[in-house]
């Protein structure tokens, strides 16, 4: 049996998961940042790569002691593949040394920045249908370029997180991936760097070649294998940003079938056969191996409202005295802080209910029921962007750990829900090591891999009455100025 070493570079930390070709997960561990690497400091948050490859070091070296532990030597393992955070950009010299503290995707100092490059590479944002946040990489370069010039004159390189990472790990340059050279600009259509940043900045010859998630770059060089106890001539794969690796690891594999995460707020991703755009520009789509997209959308209601509304509350108890009560005719909008944007853009929509619950428990039944209509509204929103609906819903998060939410979400959208067995980036990570050395691609490694830990089915009676209560809820955001 083969084993495949999935990392997972996060915000707070490194998680290392070797995986079998089967999907059984054979070892993991896990590494935190010390606690100065964490927290923005206002519109600043910066962290060291040195102390992301240290922590890969550390993740790898736990992960093969469980697997020598267990018998399973790790001279099994076939391929390494690593995701990190979309937008986060490390800068580097012509030695393939950081020259400066990494950037974080949520640092935010670069937001004119990005306003600049939507106004100056208009047409490519209609062409590729979004518009450029400070989030994104290429917003940081031009940051660099307007507040650190000196340094930005004599960088040799701008890569992204995951590249990093895959370089320390081959001792060669830095290959990025359609995923994560999104949010640098990279043309997902016609596969290159478009001239237009070279027009503005001057730095294409800086940034990394691209390839596809899941294809195989190099191996595990003599240096890399003393440090981190890997095999020399380990196979490096490509992997992908954080949220795509999820994705990947829900087991969605086919166009029409959407991953939800569940946390905070609610994240959507799903498989098209074509480029999705929004007029509003409510959608931005990622670029699968194969020809495939991943269109996706956030929005701001998710299960924030749960410690917002109920902050000493017993979960598995307000579940229980929920259920008997959905679906109900108390309609709720569960959005905790005013503004949303996806399934709709409204900076002043708020939350409401459409009268006063009886009791907390119907209150709390009423925004379980109101997240699920939410969601089911963004799936309204996504089918008519990818032209193809019907689809399931591959659910992981903090969310999808309610039995009573999944079925209630099951009626309410009218679609199978999965819970997998396995959701996290690391996994999708491992997957992609699979499919770049071991099987025909990641859709074939998702359908041998992924493991469905329990699925719901739609109940017909109450999905006939959520229809009902869903034509109720639009009427309601119509009503209030939201649709």
């Amino acid at each position: 049996m083969q084993l495949f070493l999935g990392i997972d570079v996060g915000t707070g930390g490194v998680r290392a998961m070797a995986v079998a070709e089967n999907g059984a997960v054979a070892a993991e561990a896990s590494v935190a940042f010390d606690a100065e690497l964490l927290a923005p400091r206002q519109d600043r948050h910066e962290q060291s790569p040195e102390a992301w490859w240290q922590a890969v070091r550390r993740a790898i070296a736990k992960t093969l002691d469980l697997l020598n532990a267990s018998d399973l030597a790790p001279d099994r393992l076939a391929a390494i593949s690593v995701d990190g955070t979309s937008g986060t950009l490390v800068v580097l010299d012509s030695a393939g040394r950081p020259m400066r503290p990494a950037i974080m995707y949520n640092d935010s100092r670069s937001a004119d920045e990005a306003e600049w490059i939507n106004l100056a590479a208009e047409d490519f944002c209609l062409k590729l249908g979004y518009r450029f946040t400070s989030s994104f990489a290429l917003a940081k370069i031009t940051w660099l370029r307007n507040h650190e010039t000196e340094l930005f004159e004599k960088a040799a390189r701008f890569v992204h997180q995951a590249d990093y990472v895959l370089g320390r790990l081959t001792g060669g340059p830095a290959v990025s991936d359609y995923s994560n050279a999104l949010k640098t600009g990279y043309d997902l259509i016609d596969e290159c760097w478009p001239a237009w940043i070279d027009e503005l900045l001057q730095v294409t010859d800086r940034l990394p070649d691209v390839v596809a998630p899941g294809t195989k770059v190099g191996s595990v060089s003599a240096a890399a294998a003393a440090e981190t106890g890997l095999p020399k001539g380990l196979a490096v794969v490509t992997g992908a940003s954080d949220g795509t690796a999820a994705c990947l690891a829900s087991g969605l594999r086919r166009p029409g079938d959407y991953n939800t995460t569940l946390g905070t707020t609610l994240v959507y991703k799903g498989i098209s056969r074509r480029i999705c755009r929004h007029p509003d520009g409510l959608i931005y789509s990622h670029k699968l191996p194969g020809g495939l997209w991943l269109p996706g959308a956030a929005g701001n209601v998710g299960a924030e409202w749960i410690p917002a509304w109920f902050p000493a509350a017993d979960v598995r108890a307000m579940d229980a005295a929920a259920e008997p009560k959905l679906p109900c005719d108390c309609i709720a909008y569960p959005l905790v802080h005013t503004g949303e944007r996806f399934p709709f853009i409204s900076a002043e929509a708020e939350g409401f209910f459409t009268r006063r619950p009886q009791d907390t428990a119907e209150r709390y039944a009423a925004c379980l029921q109101g997240t699920a209509l939410v969601e089911r509204l963004g799936y309204h929103v996504l089918d008519a962007a990818t032209g193809c609906g019907g689809g399931e819903v591959f659910s992981t998060g903090g969310g999808s750990r309610s039995d009573v939410w999944m079925q209630c979400r099951a009626d309410a959208t009218g679609r199978v829900v999965h819970r997998p067995g396995c959701g996290q980036s690391a996994f999708g990570s491992a997957l992609l090591a699979a499919a770049g050395t071991f099987f025909a691609g990641a859709a074939e490694a998702a359908q041998r891999m992924v493991r469905i830990k329990r699925s719901f089915t739609p109940h017909p009676r109450r999905t006939e009455r959520y229809n009902r209560l869903f034509e109720w809820f639009c009427a309601e955001l119509q009503r209030r100025g939201y649709l």
